[in-house]
């Protein structure tokens, strides 16, 4: 372990709990009528952290937006993700329903990518809860 001047060497950092491996809670919600919460990373952390910055994730319908991206690998994730592609104005341009791990995913026209659990856009709704999470997005920075 490489010694940092000035850190408590008893005290992890603040990522250190955190896996890279993607949500590990089950998803619980998607069956349920609950309207969806996006979160919009904009940092370098929140996106490499993506989904797993927000303990208890598989309680309540999360989902992350990935603003000015149109392209989207799965390296590290444990579970798939069904990834939504948005153009500049939120609407929707194409969808891969569960994208598995260690896999990279394109779409030239988007201009923003929604990472949901997989299965969600098995959902009938899935469409309407996507275009009202993007008109009420929570930022991250």
């Amino acid at each position: 372990m490489v010694s940092v001047p000035g850190a408590d060497p008893r005290r992890p950092g603040p990522y250190r709990r955190l896996a890279w491996r993607g949500p590990g809670e089950p998803v619980s919600w998607l069956d349920t009528a609950r309207p969806l919460r996006l979160y919009c990373a904009r940092s370098f952390a929140a996106r490499l952290l993506g989904l797993r910055l927000w303990p208890g994730w598989g309680a309540r319908p999360r989902g992350l937006l990935l603003p000015g991206c149109r392209a989207v690998h799965t390296m590290g994730l444990a579970r798939a993700v069904d990834l939504v592609f948005l153009d500049a104005e939120g609407r929707i341009v194409g969808m891969m329903p569960r994208v598995g791990p260690g896999r990279c995913v394109l779409l030239r026209r988007a201009r923003a990518v929604v990472e949901l659990p997989a299965g969600y856009c098995a959902r009938r709704d899935w469409r309407a809860q996507v275009e009202a999470a993007w008109l009420a997005r929570k930022i991250v920075v």
